[in-house]
């Protein structure tokens, strides 16, 4: 099986519970991707994996956004909504990578899942505002 988790607003808010979920997974012989929208850079790199470290989080592969405008226009999904692609490339990811859960808060990344690659099954931590727990 492979999972997909993303940092900010899913792992930062339940690290306990992710650090244990991860560690669970790989040992069991799946794989872990930790796909975040963050841009990447060498700094944002080390201060991600250091965060991950910090929370217990283990994982496969640790994946970064590129910038918007370095992405293949051809893996752009044609009806992809102009506001949807900063969060497209957790979509390719995906593809690559053969992801058959993901664990992402943001709507905008649920919709696109449900909409370019419905197989995957998504959970989406909701907010204790919009009724949800952690």
């Amino acid at each position: 099986m492979v999972v997909q988790l993303d940092i900010d607003g899913t792992i930062d808010r339940a690290p306990e519970f992710f650090a244990w979920m991860s560690t669970a997974l790989l040992r069991d012989g799946h794989r872990v991707l930790v796909v975040t929208s963050r841009t990447t850079s060498p700094e944002n790199i080390r201060l991600t994996a250091e965060g991950l470290r910090a929370f217990g989080i283990v994982y496969n592969r640790l994946l970064l956004s590129p910038a918007v405008d370095d992405l293949d226009p051809g893996r752009l999904p044609p009806s992809l909504l102009p506001t949807h692609r900063l969060f497209v490339y957790k979509l390719i990811a995906a593809q690559d990578h053969g992801t058959e859960i993901l664990f992402d808060d943001c709507k905008i990344t649920s919709d696109i899942f449900r909409r370019h690659s419905p197989d995957v099954r998504v959970y989406r931590p909701l907010r204790p505002e919009a009724g949800g727990t952690y």
